[in-house]
């Protein structure tokens, strides 16, 4: 309040329904639309004065573009007499549009509705008529002002807007798409500032307008600098950048999307290559580049033919990073707006029954009774994707029906971990925020006769169940039930006995649906409502409730819980709600892997895990801190589809999907075995080749990709390297030391078992380092080298599966008695600087994220290894110990 409200969209009643064209006809066909639009803002009353001021704008600006003559190529600019015709034009549409204000607050102040003064005094005085803004065209407003997104593209179905569309949708601004009947695409500014032709051009000028910061163009632009004299200008090494990065975009949109379109398995297999070591195609952030490189990759034949399980294999790269795009809306949006894409084996390409775009509502219903993990993924990801793809909502509901098993320590989590698969609710809601109309809806139900309170033991009712008989007391007075229900809600002695239910079918071959309990007493506090109830709702009787009462039009439930639908319908039946539809999908499960709370609590009890949040834990946090990349995850999850089909997968596959992605941006740094670590005498001829010192020069953090900077690497007359290494070498062989150049190794000290002790060599710096056989890793001895541990993670159990019978005990044969291992190592300096959840690579030993980094010391820096489908450990596996507190 007290700020004017941003301007709507005021030409999407122009636009929306009809074919926008350049003839003066379709010109008055938009001036109709538009001015039924003003008088509908004026006459509704709603509408603020920025809403109406605007509109009438565009109308003016309509009526001089059709009073002014298209000019010819080359035409002389419009006379000071036409210029004249417009203000006049423009004028008389002013004073009309105030003599109307006027004459509505007029007819106001006659009804007695006065304008308050300041200080809250009421006036009889109608308010001053607000004259629309002159008719001459604005200019373009600088980007991020709003009205910039007030713009309409027009096309024909033969020259789809693909690059406009993704460009728009990257750049966040809100754009128009309406169709035409003549061929091309064309891009109509707000307010008549002007027009734009062709796709690319249209795509260019939306990057353009884009934040700096989402690269769509590329690079940011370097700083403004200071005039310099004439041929003195030496660029920066940002203004290099920012150059080639839109160069390399321009290149991709001009020409190379063209080759893609038709291009070969070679041209495939050479984008392929090129995303080896990238994410995207041109910067670090998906540009005009990727949206060029996607249409003419869906649009390629060959690929059409390649797509499907094969593709992992044949073109992981390409696979990886066109998943990785239509994860994102922009992309999905444009393939089935334009592409014709109905996507399959790489995304949820599926259609929710009854639903229609922009009434869609989605939830993501977890019980926080603990962390959330990676089988509950696919069901918050499927709920986002659904949200998206039919343009609604989602919902973040805790299902918080059970006081004994919630915390809101779990609530936290989940809302932290939901964030970080990138998903934003329009809103967090709780089932206990509706515990009052709850009651009531139980209360009516039994009023009805359509539900009992039954005091009988559970063990009873459960026999009775079984046996398929119906309760003795399913048939006794709504009165007595009442009072039952009255003393559960007191919880009396003999309302803790009671609890209610539902009256369906208790012969039924449906379990489920065998009179199903819907309320119970519970006595310890809620975690939310504290001790304002004993009674609580299960989640059979709360779940359809809520999803109508939030107005829930989809929801989305687990394939186990399939037998379960029936009694959904049938118990929203005896509710008087509205029906909500139901999709099952199957959770991912993978090989020893425990996705049950009851028995991940079990590990956290007796103490084989530090926690939720261990590594080894299956939870959102537990895999996170291992090193699977949130990317990685959404990838992986895409590539697996909506299927319906329940079972084991590997864990290789993900961890090679995430290995796909942190591979082209992880540093690379050298550690050492501790225990294995071999010295490395050094000589050299040449002086200045070898410091007296120890001495640190620059090296690239990954020589592929110099853009993550560079590191200080120590240089020195003794170096370390690994036994491993050390006792493939014989003397006299020539070796390459890696970020350094050859060494001839002059003599090798063994001991009598053959285990290297010492070597001596001189340094050779003018060999050739293809020639040698041996590449070593290596650090130099008289650095200021860091305590690291290196540490191995295996599963907590060992069978693939554990089956009903297979209870939770310390000596239980599947129960891994070594799931932890760590190996003492001596890394580089560089890795002081190492941050906490920074994922590099060791070099020649694999992938690691940096769990405890560097402090003092005294406390080594901890790296977990990151499996990378091939390799689950970075040594060995972890050998079986008998102490099972080694765990």
């Amino acid at each position: 309040r007290g700020h004017p409200r941003p301007v709507r969209r005021v030409h999407r009643g122009a636009a929306r329904n009809t074919t926008v064209m350049s003839s003066d006809q379709e010109i008055q066909d938009m001036i109709k639309a538009q001015g039924e639009l003003v008088r509908k803002l004026k006459a509704g009353g709603a509408s603020s004065n920025d809403e109406v001021t605007a509109a009438v704008n565009l109308l003016l600006a309509l009526k001089a573009k059709l009073a002014a003559p298209a000019p010819a190529a080359g035409a002389a600019a419009p006379s000071d007499g036409e210029k004249k015709k417009l203000e006049s034009i423009a004028k008389q549409e002013a004073a009309k549009q105030a003599a109307r204000e006027k004459k509505k607050a007029a007819k106001a102040a006659k009804r007695g509705e006065g304008c308050v003064k300041a200080g809250g005094e009421t006036s009889s005085a109608p308010p001053p008529a607000q004259a629309p803004a002159a008719a001459a065209t604005p200019s373009v407003p600088a980007p991020g002002k709003g009205v910039v997104a007030d713009m309409i593209v027009c096309s024909h179905v033969a020259t789809p807007p693909v690059l406009a569309f993704i460009a728009s949708k990257l750049s966040q601004l809100t754009v128009h798409f309406q169709s035409k009947a003549t061929p091309g695409v064309l891009c109509y500014l707000p307010h008549g500032a002007g027009e734009i032709h062709g796709d690319k051009q249209i795509a260019r000028y939306f990057a353009r307008l884009s934040p700096v910061a989402r690269g769509v163009y590329g690079a940011p632009p370097p700083p403004v600098l200071a005039p310099v004299a004439a041929g003195s200008y030496v660029p920066s090494a940002a203004s290099r950048t920012f150059a080639q990065s839109q160069t390399s975009v321009d290149e991709w949109v001009d020409d190379k999307a063209d080759a893609l379109r038709s291009g070969d398995a070679k041209t495939l297999e050479a984008l392929n290559a090129r995303l080896a070591m990238r994410t995207f195609v041109a910067h670090h952030e998906p540009s005009l580049a990727d949206a060029a490189a996607f249409a003419a990759v869906s649009a390629n034949k060959v690929w059409a033919g390649v797509r499907g399980a094969t593709t992992a294999s044949k073109l992981p790269h390409l696979a990886r990073w066109f998943a990785s795009l239509y994860a994102m809306p922009a992309f999905q949006q444009a393939d089935e707006k334009y592409l014709g894409g109905a996507r399959k084996g790489g995304s949820f390409a599926i259609e929710l029954p009854g639903a229609e775009k922009g009434k869609v509502r989605m939830r993501f219903a977890p019980e926080p009774s603990g962390y959330m993990h990676i089988g509950h993924a696919k069901a918050a990801l499927l709920s986002d994707y659904f949200a998206k793809e039919y343009e609604g909502e989602l919902i973040l509901r805790f299902d918080d029906t059970n006081p004994s098993n919630e915390k809101e320590e779990y609530e936290d989590s989940i809302v932290a971990d939901v964030h970080r698969l990138g998903l934003r609710p329009v809103k967090v809601t709780h089932t206990s925020d509706y515990f009052d109309l709850l009651v009531k809806a139980q209360t009516e139900m039994i009023e009805r006769g359509d539900a009992f309170v039954d005091p009988s033991p559970a063990e009873d009712q459960q026999k009775l169940r079984f046996a398929r008989i119906p309760s003795p007391y399913r048939d006794q007075s709504v009165a007595e039930n009442l009072r039952l229900w009255a003393e559960m809600q007191k919880a009396t002695e003999l309302g803790q006995q009671c609890c209610v239910r539902a009256k369906m079918d208790p012969g039924s071959d449906n379990g489920t649906l065998r009179d199903p309990t819907t309320f119970r007493v519970n006595l310890k506090p809620h975690h939310v409502t504290g001790e304002c109830y004993k009674v609580y709702p299960t989640y059979d009787f709360a779940c359809p409730w809520t999803d109508a009462h939030e107005g829930i039009t989809h929801a989305l439930r687990d394939r186990q819980y399939h037998d379960r639908d029936a009694q959904y319908h049938r118990m929203a039946e005896l509710q008087r709600v509205r029906k909500t539809e139901l999709w099952s999908f199957s959770r991912i499960n993978f090989k020893q892997c425990l996705l049950s709370k009851r028995k991940l609590n079990w590990f956290v009890n007796v103490g084989r895990v530090d926690g939720w949040t261990d590594p080894r834990m299956p939870t959102m946090r537990g895999i996170l801190r291992r090193g699977l990349s949130v990317e990685g995850l959404r990838t992986f999850i895409l590539l697996q589809g909506a299927s319906q089909n329940t079972n084991l997968m590997e864990w290789d596959k993900i961890w090679a999907e995430n290995r796909k992605i942190i591979d082209a941006s992880a540093p690379r740094y050298t550690a050492i075995t501790k225990a294995n670590a071999v010295p490395f005498v050094l000589s050299a001829a040449d002086a200045s080749e070898l410091p007296a010192q120890p001495q640190a020069r620059p090296v690239l953090k990954h020589k592929k990709a110099p853009e993550l900077g560079s590191k200080l690497k120590w240089y020195g007359s003794e170096v370390l390297i690994e036994q491993a290494d050390a006792v493939l070498i014989a003397d006299g062989e020539e070796v390459t030391l890696m970020d350094w150049g050859n060494a001839v190794v002059d003599r090798v000290h063994r001991d009598a078992s053959g285990a290297v002790l010492r070597l001596e060599g001189r340094l050779h710096l003018a060999g050739n380092v293809k020639t040698t056989k041996w590449k070593l890793t290596w650090a130099c001895a008289a650095a200021e080298n860091v305590a690291v541990q290196l540490v191995d993670l295996d599963h907590l159990i060992t069978k693939d599966h554990l089956e009903d019978e297979d209870k939770m005990d310390e000596n239980a044969p599947w129960i891994n008695q070594c799931t932890k291992e760590a190996h003492d190592a001596i890394g580089e300096p560089a890795l002081r600087l190492l941050p906490k959840g920074e994922t590099i690579q060791i070099e020649r030993r694999g992938f690691y994220i940096c769990d405890a980094p560097y402090i003092r010391p005294a406390d080594p820096i901890v790296l977990y290894f990151v499996p990378d489908g091939k390799h689950m450990y970075g040594y060995r596996k972890p050998a079986p110990k008998a102490d099972a507190s080694s765990a």
